[in-house]
């Protein structure tokens, strides 16, 4: 298949990395020394499971593209705005567009800039990986693993697209339940660590790390059953095994963009929470501080 990968984060880059391992013709969307660094010496990826490199082609934008089957949007959450134009024109070349982006908006944000919803897809990424180079990401955790909804999109594409590799793929009814599990995963890792010293490990040596991370919880399923959706009882203790899980020396991205001195996506995670929280009249303290912290030593102030 010809993919195009829009965002070649550390993310992005291993998903395009896998499906080129695969024997897809792989595009991706990449500027900069990580454009210089793949051209020159192919994107290289490190992993616990075996490192490899392999060749995948580079543009500067989407719009350079003049054919596609699949598409993946794996940009931050505050860029899907940015290369809206690029979605559309993928969408208009023959592609199905995968959104992996955190948070819970993005398709209703692509189709109101006039992406047709039939060629839309939500999934949600359980995987971990940064760019530690031009050129090179790195793996990090065990997981990786695809969910996407059923809906318009042909799934049984995307899932041929990844059979054989590294990456399992699987479906559910309901894509709202499992973007609001993966934001109460991402948001509570990205909350605790802000107010913690930015590693898991930091928040289970305090005497009052443990409930904190329930708290953090119960905050994002709290607001996302205001919002209507239908999140099962049982689903907070599942996040709260699931964060047990994670090594002590684990930090979510929103940590390594601010380490890196970069924009995080704080502001469509902990600071969305907090404003869907206050809309629908649930308390969001935890995600009102963490927001702030990380907002402030990143120079920047909610909006």
């Amino acid at each position: 298949m010809k993919v195009v990968i829009v965002g070649a984060g550390g993310l992005g880059s291993y998903v395009g990395a896998v499906l080129a391992q695969g024997g897809h013709e792989v595009t991706l969307v990449a500027r900069g020394e990580h454009r210089s660094a793949i051209e020159e010496d192919g994107l290289e990826v490190r992993s616990h499971a075996g490192d490899f490199r392999v060749e995948v082609g580079c543009v500067g934008s989407a719009l350079e593209v003049s054919e596609a089957d699949l598409a993946f949007l794996v940009t931050k959450t505050f860029s899907l705005d940015e290369v809206a134009e690029q979605l559309s024109h993928l969408a208009d070349r023959g592609a199905h567009i995968v959104s992996l982006l955190n948070g819970v908006t993005a398709v209703d944000r692509m189709a109101a800039h006039g992406i047709p919803r039939e060629v839309l897809a939500d999934g949600v990424a359980y995987m971990t990986s940064f760019r530690i180079a031009p050129g090179v990401v790195e793996r990090k955790a065990a997981h990786q693993r695809f969910v996407l909804g059923a809906g318009a999109v042909p799934l049984d594409r995307i899932r041929d697209a990844f059979a054989g590799t590294l990456i399992g793929v699987e479906t559910v009814d309901d894509i709202r339940v499992e973007l609001w599990q993966k934001m109460s995963v991402v948001c509570s890792l990205s909350v605790l660590c802000a107010i913690g010293e930015r590693t898991m490990g930091s928040v289970r040596q305090h005497p009052f790390g443990a409930e904190l991370q329930k708290l953090a919880i119960t905050e994002v399923l709290d607001v996302g059953r205001a919002a209507g959706v239908h999140i099962p009882p049982e689903t907070d203790a599942k996040i709260d095994a699931t964060l047990d899980r994670f090594p002590d020396d684990f930090f979510p991205s929103v940590i390594h963009d601010l380490n890196q001195g970069r924009r995080t996506e704080m502001g469509d995670l902990g600071e969305e929470i907090s404003r869907l929280g206050r809309a629908y009249g649930i308390p969001t303290p935890l995600h009102d501080a963490g927001t702030l912290i990380v907002q402030l030593a990143e120079g920047r102030s909610p909006a």
